[in-house]
């Protein structure tokens, strides 16, 4: 339990930080065309080989931010949350850890962020 709270205050100020900081985007370089969508990396902080991000889909019609986490030795990734008003709406909701699939943006946020 008490993992768990220190995990949700790292969480929140994680969120918190992207939000106060000057929202420098860094656009997530795609290995694939045909994605209409742009991606931007808002925010990302490394604990030991595993990498929490916040990026930004800007698509036709709609803008989300998910916040991510990726081991970077086993270049596997877990979503956190996602929310389509802001990045401090996200509600987390941790996903299994799961495969990267070559040429997805999540594999092309996974290889730009554990650069």
């Amino acid at each position: 339990m008490r993992i768990l709270k220190i995990t949700a205050l790292l969480a929140a100020a994680f969120v918190t930080t992207a939000l106060t900081a000057a929202q420098s985007e860094i656009t997530i370089p795609r290995s694939v065309a045909g994605d209409k969508g742009k991606y931007f990396l808002l925010e990302s902080k490394k604990f030991g080989n595993i990498v929490r991000a916040l990026h930004k889909r800007v698509g036709i019609d709609s803008v989300g931010y998910t916040l991510t986490e990726t081991n970077c030795t086993t270049m596997q990734m877990r979503e956190l949350g996602y929310s389509e008003q802001s990045p401090s709406s996200i509600k987390e909701k941790p996903t299994t850890w799961f495969e990267l699939q070559p040429g997805s943006s999540k594999s092309d946020l996974a290889n730009f962020v554990c650069r």
